[in-house]
């Protein structure tokens, strides 16, 4: 994703298909959440535990690359 001369970030249009017009945008120091302005809170949190799930995945593998070259 990359952000406009002013500052604006935008979708790409599959998103805006399924995420909607408006949204709720979360930051904390080192990541964001965006999701639908209208969500139900336990769905977003349910769908924030396998993007996690999945960053962890993906740390384990590339930590075992690292290992496996001798890093």
């Amino acid at each position: 994703m990359k952000t406009g001369p002013q500052g604006h970030i935008y979708l790409p249009k599959k998103i805006r298909e399924i995420f909607g017009e408006r949204y709720k945008f979360l930051p904390n120091a080192h990541a964001a959440a965006i999701y639908p302005d209208n969500a139900d809170p336990q769905a977003v949190i349910d769908s924030l535990q396998v993007i996690i799930s999945d960053l962890k995945l993906r740390l384990d593998k590339t930590r075992k690359q690292k290992v496996c070259k001798g890093g």
